[in-house]
């Protein structure tokens, strides 16, 4: 099939040229436009969650696990708008692989009445352990730090396990490292009271993932104000490459590690363009690393429409790009106008993806697009 090799992506988003060797793509292969996208074959979308008209109007930022077989997804809700009122975390569960979920429950919530907001949730299952990682806030995006919340198997409740990282904003599921440590990447402030403008990660001391982990900066400098430099990463060895979003522009940042995230450069995307919104990487089980984003639609100058949730894949074993497909888009099931801020994990041969659904004047609601990993591969 030579769908991505038969033009380039608009040349005003390229950017300049640069050396091959620093492409992000496979060799003669290059970003097209939107419409060119197709679905990968089998998928399916479910909905997982629609916003409580009465109550919870403001559904965002979604995170799905395994634990014992079972799927856990997670967001948070607000009454009304975004980190305003009230922010806590809720979830349900499902049993059959994401067909049917069932009734909602609470995972982090502030009980104290100190105006706490939790914004947003990553979960973990470990050596037996369901773990939520939740960033704690006073305001809109002003964070204080990322706390951790176990599930007990026996009560089915969430225990609070204190806090393991000062002033950091998880954006991703953690990752092992090969040197045993667990890596979570996200943004960090500079000090409280302000927004988290620097990408970093955050490393485990080992398997304690309930005590304090390292908080590492990508980049010595604070980016701008309106900057939301929410970050992904790719694992391979030693070797991690990070993609963090770009608020004012279509070309996101990204950085790499040679020593498991110790230490970290920039590095140029030439050629590749993503819309300003989250992004999410992971490493499939047949070897492929994969990057799910907002696709820049046609028409759309500013590359600020997310109405296209698209899918890159990798080469097995590499960290260039070879093939995309569109997961959701407006035109799809459902017509979401926005599809945007995904999470992933694999089960049992398929990728489930779940994403904030937006619809329009009606409340948002967490979807899950389930995806054959076999229709994925690339040679």
């Amino acid at each position: 099939m030579k769908l991505w090799t038969r033009r380039a992506f608009a040349a005003a988003l390229a950017g300049p040229a640069r050396s091959a060797a620093d492409s992000l793509w496979a060799p003669g292969v290059r970003q097209v436009e939107s419409s060119e996208l197709v679905f990968p074959e089998g998928i399916r979308h479910v909905r997982v969650e629609r916003s409580d008209s009465d109550r919870y109007q403001f559904l965002h930022d979604p995170a799905i696990a395994v634990h014992r077989g079972v799927l856990h997804a997670a967001w948070y809700n607000c009454p009304k708008e975004e980190i305003v009122g009230e922010s806590l975390i809720r979830g349900r569960r499902s049993k059959d692989g994401g067909a049917t979920w069932s009734a909602i429950e609470v995972i982090a919530a502030d009980r104290s009445g100190k105006g706490t907001h939790y914004v947003p949730a990553q979960l973990l299952s470990h050596h037996g352990q369901l773990h939520a990682f939740v960033g704690k806030m006073t305001g809109h995006d002003l964070i204080v730090s990322c706390a951790v919340f176990t599930l007990d198997d026996t009560s089915g409740k969430w225990i609070a396990r204190g806090e393991i990282a000062e002033r950091f904003l998880p954006n991703t599921q953690p990752v092992r490292l090969a040197d045993g440590n667990w890596l979570m990447a996200g943004r960090v402030s500079s000090r409280l009271g302000v927004k988290p403008l620097i990408p970093a990660v955050a490393i485990s001391d080992g398997a304690q993932l309930t005590r304090p982990w390292h908080v590492v900066r990508l980049d010595a400098e604070e980016f701008a104000p309106g900057q939301h430099p929410e970050t992904t990463v790719w694992v391979k060895g030693r070797e991690l490459l990070a993609f963090t979003r770009n608020s004012l522009g279509p070309v996101p940042f990204s950085y790499t590690s040679n020593d498991s995230g110790r230490t970290w450069r920039k590095r140029s995307l030439p050629g590749f363009t993503a819309v300003t919104s989250k992004m999410y990487g992971g490493r499939l089980s047949n070897g492929q690393y994969y990057l799910l984003f907002n696709y820049p639609v046609q028409g759309d100058a500013a590359a600020r429409n997310r109405a296209m949730l698209a899918l890159a894949v990798t080469q097995p074993g590499t960290f260039l790009l070879s093939r995309v497909w569109k997961v959701q888009d407006a035109e799809g099931e459902g017509k979401p106008a926005a599809s945007h801020y995904p999470c992933a994990i694999e089960q049992e041969g398929r990728l489930l993806v779940v994403y904030t659904a937006s619809m329009g004047a009606a409340p948002r609601q967490c979807e899950l697009a389930s995806i054959p990993v076999a229709s994925l591969r690339v040679s």
